[in-house]
């Protein structure tokens, strides 16, 4: 059942734009198991460019808030760098509560992933001992405490997972940002911009909630993909572990698992899936800043393109936003999408606005 959005003030172009997007896409999905409005990568920040991040990332959180309530959407997502980590941490904190506000705001469940820009390492990169760098308390405060205190869920766990279940899917949003930070001699021992990972004890929260799940199919949502489509982890830490983590899920099977990276991410991780009758319908991450499709031993990873503005004439613009040649102030300049779960028939369907591919479905 949709919510009324109509007091929700959205730029009048936008609010053309999704209500025709809406209004295609609504018969699609209102029969759904499961339908998410998820957007990634808005990196808002408050210094303005026309042709790269600037405050535009708020306004595309707040479209995405009068999205869903034209939908019947269940949950809203953002999957991580829902700020650039630019500039003054003072300012990037700023942005970063008001992202989360609009969140708080609406009345549909939320979940929110960190990404790698959300702990202001870009800024601190170019300062002398790494000064605006954001302490763990940060993103606990502003973003994990607000999502725990949901009268309607997720579950968080200690390290950033978070998860929730349907009667026939559980959805379980990984934190690809796991990194355990320490200030040494005044310095931070790991850029976190640079360090996509997984600990062991998150790795362990994993598998015990996979093996829980019953007969519930698995939607694994994260900012970045455990592995990239050459074969090859796509995060320093644990990418392929915990690849191997959700392969042993579609098995079935019982063992031990080690995690790599000495005592900050290593360890043994103990799992035991036989009494699970569920698989993994796919796993969904931003980060690329495409779209782009791939299988790794059946598991399907389907990547998010950045709600963010990348105009085609910036130097970092990724060559699939540079094709979308994506305008301020034009449906291009945003990208979101529904993911909407068929339990049954099997199919997972993502929907697409703004620079995003219109339809892109998949058998599970």
């Amino acid at each position: 059942m949709t919510r009324h959005s109509r007091n929700i003030t959205i730029r009048r172009f936008a609010k053309q734009d999704l209500g025709r997007f809406a209004a295609w896409v609504r018969p699609q999905i209102v029969a759904a198991d499961l339908n998410l409005a998820v957007i990634t990568d808005t990196h808002d920040r408050t210094q303005w460019s026309r042709t790269f991040y600037g405050p535009n990332g708020l306004w595309h959180t707040q479209e995405q808030h009068w999205l869903a309530g034209e939908l019947p959407i269940d949950w809203r997502v953002h999957l991580g760098d829902l700020v650039d980590g630019s500039e003054p941490n003072f300012l990037t904190m700023w942005r970063l509560r008001n992202l989360v506000n609009d969140y708080v705001a609406d009345s549909v469940p939320f979940v929110i992933a960190k990404g790698n820009h959300d702990d202001n390492d870009k800024f601190a990169e170019r300062n002398a001992r790494f000064s605006g760098s954001f302490h763990p308390w940060v993103f606990n405060d502003l973003v994990y405490q607000p999502v725990a205190a949901q009268p309607a869920g997720p579950h968080i766990t200690r390290h950033g997972l978070q998860w929730f279940d349907t009667p026939t899917v559980r959805v379980i949003t990984l934190n690809t940002s796991d990194v355990p930070v320490r200030w040494q001699h005044g310095r931070k021992n790991y850029d976190v911009k640079k360090t996509l990972a997984v600990t062991a004890g998150q790795l362990q929260e994993l598998a015990d909630i996979l093996a829980t799940a019953a007969t519930r199919e698995v939607l694994i949502m994260a900012h970045a993909p455990a592995m990239v489509h050459q074969n090859r982890s796509g995060l320093r830490f644990n990418g392929q572990q915990l690849h191997e983590l959700l392969r042993a899920f579609n098995a079935h099977t019982a063992g031990t698992l080690t995690a790599a990276g000495g005592t900050d991410f290593g360890g043994l991780v103990q799992f035991d899936f036989t009494a699970a009758q569920g698989g993994i319908i796919a796993y969904l991450a931003g980060h690329w800043h495409e779209e782009v499709n791939y299988r790794v031993n059946g598991i399907l990873y389907a990547m998010l393109n950045c709600s963010a503005l990348m105009g085609r004439y910036h130097a970092l613009t990724s060559n699939y936003n540079r094709r979308q040649d994506r305008l301020l102030n034009t449906p291009s300049e945003y990208a979101g999408y529904i993911v909407s779960i068929d339990a049954q028939r099997r199919r997972l369907h993502l929907f697409g606005y703004g620079a995003a591919s219109r339809h892109r479905q998949f058998e599970y």
